[in-house]
């Protein structure tokens, strides 16, 4: 694994981030905007190979011909050091998302959802993952769903959260089957039992999505593109009254991402910003017309 960094303005990380993001194919396979400092921003693309470090990193100084990316390889302890391992636990609403040994020592009250350092995506610590938390606590509180789809659901740690808060059922889904390895391998550290069902699939077309359809709440924290390419995918997967909890959106593409549901028969109802991401939550009309 390689890691191309650099520090930007924030404009500039995130056009780029846009453009690494939209190339098809990629030579990033994932790629990080955060805030460095009151000044900068910091750019992160990982990349499978050498090549397509060097690749990812000629995009970047042929865009901003100011910036100087640098490369550094990483072994996989280093990957897994460099994005998860060693950080504390997160707080979000009432989950506390943390290592086990973290979680022995966890206060009376709150519900813990046991994520190990990993490379699946999905710790809490993330602005789109504890901006995911924070929203789905507040809208289990509301209502609890009796079934969740999770779409991109990587370490599955919304899923799981949706589960030991009460939900009566939730189907995690994943396009990466070393994520779907990973979470499950999460699901029994939780003892999840039968209420979580975790698959690989791309989209929701897959049969056995269909046949748990349609959901009380759908959540999909992946990028802003697929966002907008699955719009009318996820929005047929919502039960009347339901909600749909979308996240992995830099605030600037939301105009994007809101444009491509506007016309799905869904309302927004509420928005959070984190560090430079959204969270977008919507629902759709019940039978009399009214959303709850």
């Amino acid at each position: 694994m390689y890691r191309v960094h650099c520090l930007l303005p924030r404009a500039d990380a995130e056009r780029l981030s846009d453009i690494l993001t939209d190339m098809d194919p990629s030579p990033a396979s994932a790629v990080s905007v955060e805030e460095a400092s009151k000044v900068s921003w910091s750019l992160d693309a990982f990349c499978t190979d050498e090549d397509l470090a060097k690749q990812a990193a000629a995009v970047i100084e042929r865009e901003i011909p100011s910036a100087r990316a640098a490369v550094q390889k990483l072994d996989d302890k280093d990957w897994v050091a460099v994005s998860l391992a060693g950080l504390p636990a997160v707080h979000a609403g009432p989950f506390v998302v943390a290592g086990w040994h973290e979680l022995a020592h966890l206060e009376g009250g709150k519900i813990p959802v046991w994520i190990e350092a990993g490379p699946a995506f999905g710790t809490g610590h993330h602005g789109t993952t504890k901006g995911c938390l924070e929203a789905l606590a507040i809208e289990l509180k509301r209502k609890r769903p009796l079934r969740v789809l999770d779409v991109g659901t990587g370490s599955g740690v919304l899923a799981l959260a949706a589960v030991k808060y009460g939900a009566g059922f939730a189907l995690g889904t994943d396009m990466d089957k070393e994520s779907i390895r990973i979470a499950k391998e999460n699901a029994k550290n939780n003892t999840a039992g039968r209420r979580l069902k975790l698959m690989h699939a791309r989209g929701t077309g897959h049969r056995m999505i269909r046949a748990h359809a349609p959901y009380d709440l759908v959540l999909a924290n992946i990028l802003a593109r697929p966002l907008v390419s699955l719009a009318p995918e996820i929005a047929r997967m919502v039960a009347r009254g339901g909600r749909v909890i979308l996240s992995g959106l830099l605030t600037h593409q939301e105009p994007q991402v809101r444009a491509a549901y506007a016309g799905q028969g869904l309302t927004l109802v509420n928005r959070r910003r984190l560090n430079g991401w959204s969270t977008l939550v919507y629902a759709r009309q019940n039978h009399s017309g009214t959303t709850l």
